[in-house]
């Protein structure tokens, strides 16, 4: 019996371990060639607890199958680094040039997604209290009138300078040299916009980014709710599919939008900082491609996991400080306010060279 037991987890064990090296691969290839190995990415958590989980089962039975799971864990450590920080605690914070918060605020809560009351008011009163000298907000202001712009203005009173397009906005206390936006298909929802500052005797051009999210429905939602509770979900094959479509397109887009402002990166006259809501994972096409020759705050200075997104959609990191190399970060913290869908990241960056 139990050699049949060994025979049907090895089979399990070997899908499994197939789908995690499939998940390592999906950073190396546009989902718009082949789309597996994006969703496999996606599934990498999942992915890893199970190969560890078999990896005490044949651990217990004393088979040499624990190497090759073992192996196949190895391999992915980097990609762990990515998804867990490991940094030191640091009681003071070093000396730093910029200090930068980054935040999808939900549209300000307009239509009471947080269940909680005067969600607005504290989110102004949050961005407020920031003390640093820049906020990146995605999910800003849609479809805002002039007067109803102007009153959001006038209310984030601590930040005189801004730029707001489309559902972006760069609200900061240092003036701006210059300021833009890339302009995608009208197919897309996606956003990018930027701004030049001078930071001491250093000029940097930061982008705030919200690429494509997956623009689950209702349904979608629900059934990712019953299945995180446990509770039986009816018609599941329906709502995978369902699902599994709308990541498909997600996915196949935001690499045609990470490819345009990838180009946009390489063109710019000064160093660069990335920062906003990717709407993907570290183990992505999207993150690679962004994150070529700029440093990730979280790597450098997170702790613990790193998840930004809180909704109902499994929670996972999604939003984003990269940075030239030339800078550093001194500090990464992720608040764990529930004012939105997302958590806000705020970072200390200093110029080291």
């Amino acid at each position: 019996m139990l050699r049949i037991l060994d025979k049907i987890i090895y089979l399990f064990s070997l899908a499994v371990m197939l789908g995690l090296i499939g998940a390592y691969l999906s950073p190396f290839i546009n989902p718009n060639t082949w789309i597996i190995p994006s969703l496999l990415g996606l599934a990498y958590p999942y992915l890893l607890i199970t190969i560890f989980l078999l990896s005490l089962y044949w651990l217990c039975r004393w088979k040499k199958t624990i190497w090759q799971l073992l192996i196949v864990i190895a391999i992915g450590y980097p990609t762990f680094r990515t998804y867990y920080g490991i940094a030191k605690a640091e009681t003071n914070t070093p000396p730093y040039d910029l200090s930068l918060l980054s935040y999808n605020i939900r549209y300000f809560d307009v239509y009471g997604w947080s269940n909680q009351k005067n969600t607005r008011e504290k989110l102004f009163n949050y961005l407020n209290a920031f003390d640093g000298d820049i906020i990146c907000l995605q999910e800003f202001l849609t479809k805002a009138n002039p007067q109803q712009k102007n009153k959001v203005i006038q209310q984030l009173k601590t930040y005189p300078y801004h730029y707001i397009e489309k559902d972006m906005a760069i609200f900061s206390k240092l003036p701006f040299l210059n300021k833009g936006k890339l302009n995608f298909d009208p197919q897309y929802s996606s956003s990018c916009i930027y701004g030049d500052f001078k930071i001491g005797k250093d000029t940097i051009r930061l982008y705030s980014v919200h690429l494509e999210s997956y623009k689950l429905g209702k349904k979608e939602r629900q059934f990712m709710q019953e299945i995180s509770s446990g509770r039986k979900s009816e018609d599941i094959p329906e709502s995978l599919k369902n699902i599994t479509r709308r990541l498909t397109i997600a996915n196949k887009n935001r690499a045609c939008q990470t490819e345009q402002i990838q180009q946009h990166l390489q063109q710019s006259p000064y160093k660069v900082i990335l920062c906003g809501d990717f709407n993907d994972t570290p183990l992505s096409y999207t993150y690679r491609q962004l994150s070529r020759h700029l440093k990730d705050s979280f790597i450098a200075k997170g702790r613990g996991l790193g998840n930004t997104y809180i909704g109902e959609f499994p929670s996972f990191r999604i939003d984003y400080v990269l940075h030239h190399p030339s800078w550093q970060t001194v500090s990464y913290h992720r608040e764990e306010i529930t004012l939105s869908d997302h958590y806000p990241i705020k970072v200390k960056l200093k110029n080291s060279k």
